[in-house]
C-alpha cells in the first residue's frame, strides 16, 4: 500500500468530520445508502475514498460504530472490481479507536485479479494512522444445476457440492416480536428511564437504518451451558435499497451490532456490572449467496459464543432468509475484561456500537 501517512489531503469542508462538504440527502436512496456514501479522492491517487458524511459515535461509546467502517471499506473495494464479482469473504481487524470528528481515508489495494477470484486489501486511516484493515475476496457467481437463472454475471452452470445449516424450527414471526421502540416505552412505563432519556432514544431509533426485533432467549436456552446458548433476532432495512452493492454493505453494517455483547448475554460473569472493558478485536464475514437482499424480507440472525477465556470472547453468527437459506456467516473475537481496579477499565455500551 502507498504510504498514506505522507499524504495530506486538502480539506474543503467546514465540517471537521468530512474532507469535503457533505452532499444533500438523496430522497431516492435508503437511509443506509445516504449514511454510508463515499467520495472518491482522485487528487490523492486511484482507489482512494473518504466518508461523504460524518460517522456515527453512539452515546457513551469510546469510538465510532465499527459496522460503518466495515461497510464503507467493503463499498470502497466494490468500486474497484467488475460488477459480476461478488464478495464472498471479508477478514477485518480493528486497530485503533476511530474519532468521529476526523475524516476517514479508505485506500484500496489490488492484491490479485484472477478469472474466478479478485482480492482487495483496504486500510482505513485517520491522521495517517491505520484504524482498521481488511482483506476482501470476490468471486464470480456459480450457477448450480437446480437454479432457474444463468446470465453474464455468473460462471457456466456446473455441478457443485451443496449443504448448509438449517433455519431453526418453531421461531416466532417477526411481527410477533418486540422492536427497540417497544422496549423504550416499556422502560419508560416501568420508570427505569425518564421522558428525556426516552425522547432521545426515540430520536435515535428513528435514525436507525435497520429495524431489529428480538426473540426471547429464555425458551431455547433453559438448562443450557453458556457455550450452547444462542441469541436470536429478526432484522431488515427500514427502506428499500437501490444499489445492489449496498445490500452487501448493509449486511456488513448490521453484522457488527449486538455481536461481542453476546458473551455477556450467555454468561453471567460478563454482565454489565462486572465488565471493565469490552471491545471487538477482529471480525469476519462469509457471504454465501450472490444477489443478497437485506431489504426484501426479514433475516434471522443467530449469535452463539462458543468460547471465552484469556480476557477474550469468541462469537459465531449465522444469518438466514425466511426461505431457510443460510445467506451469511460471521465470527468476531473481542476483549472481555472484568473489573479489577486497573486504570482504563471501561464498559462499552450494550449495543456494541463502539468497535473502533
Amino acid at each position: 500500500m502507498s504510504p498514506l501517512n505522507t499524504i495530506h489531503p486538502r480539506r474543503t469542508s467546514s465540517h471537521p468530520a468530512t474532507l469535503k462538504p457533505p452532499p444533500p440527502l438523496d430522497a431516492s436512496l435508503s437511509s443506509i445508502e445516504n449514511s454510508l456514501s463515499l467520495t472518491a479522492l482522485p487528487e490523492l491517487g486511484p482507489n482512494i475514498f473518504t466518508n461523504s458524511r460524518p460517522q456515527w459515535q453512539p452515546t457513551g461509546a469510546r469510538g465510532i460504530y465499527g459496522g460503518s467502517v466495515i461497510a464503507q471499506s467493503l463499498l470502497a473495494a466494490l468500486q474497484t472490481v467488475p460488477p459480476q464479482f461478488h464478495p464472498h469473504s471479508m477478514h477485518c481487524f480493528f486497530l485503533l479507536a476511530g474519532n468521529a470528528s476526523v475524516p476517514i481515508i479508505y485506500h484500496v489495494d489490488t492484491v490479485r485479479e484472477g478469472r474466478s477470484f479478485h482480492t482487495r486489501a483496504v486500510q482505513a486511516r485517520q491522521h495517517g494512522r491505520s484504524i482498521f484493515a481488511t482483506t476482501i475476496s470476490f468471486s464470480l457467481a456459480v450457477v448450480a444445476p437446480d437454479s432457474d437463472e444463468e446470465d453474464g454475471d455468473t460462471a457456466p452452470r456446473k455441478r457443485v457440492v451443496q449443504h448448509s445449516s438449517t433455519l431453526p424450527e418453531t421461531l416466532p414471526k417477526p411481527e410477533d416480536c418486540k422492536n427497540e421502540l417497544d422496549g423504550i416505552e416499556r422502560m419508560l412505563k416501568d420508570e427505569r428511564i425518564d421522558e428525556e432519556v426516552a425522547a432521545a432514544a426515540r430520536e435515535q431509533f428513528a435514525k436507525e437504518p435497520f429495524e431489529w426485533r428480538r426473540i426471547s432467549m429464555v425458551p431455547v436456552n433453559t438448562g443450557k451451558k453458556p457455550a450452547d446458548r444462542v441469541m436470536r433476532s429478526w432484522v431488515r432495512s427500514k427502506s428499500p435499497i437501490v444499489d445492489p452493492r449496498m445490500q452487501y454493505a448493509g449486511l456488513a453494517y448490521f453484522s457488527d451490532s449486538w455481536f461481542i455483547g453476546t458473551v455477556g448475554r450467555v454468561n453471567r460473569e460478563a454482565r454489565r456490572d462486572n465488565i471493565g472493558m469490552m471491545v471487538s478485536l477482529d471480525h469476519t464475514i462469509w457471504f454465501h449467496l450472490p444477489g443478497l437482499k437485506v431489504d426484501a424480507e426479514w433475516l434471522l440472525v443467530e449469535n452463539q459464543s462458543t468460547w471465552a477465556g484469556e480476557e477474550r470472547g469468541l462469537v459465531h453468527q449465522k444469518i438466514w432468509d425466511q426461505q431457510g437459506r443460510l445467506v451469511a456467516s460471521c465470527a468476531q473475537e473481542g476483549m472481555v475484561r472484568l473489573k479489577d481496579g486497573r486504570e482504563g477499565d471501561e464498559y462499552v455500551p450494550d449495543r456494541e456500537q463502539s468497535k473502533l
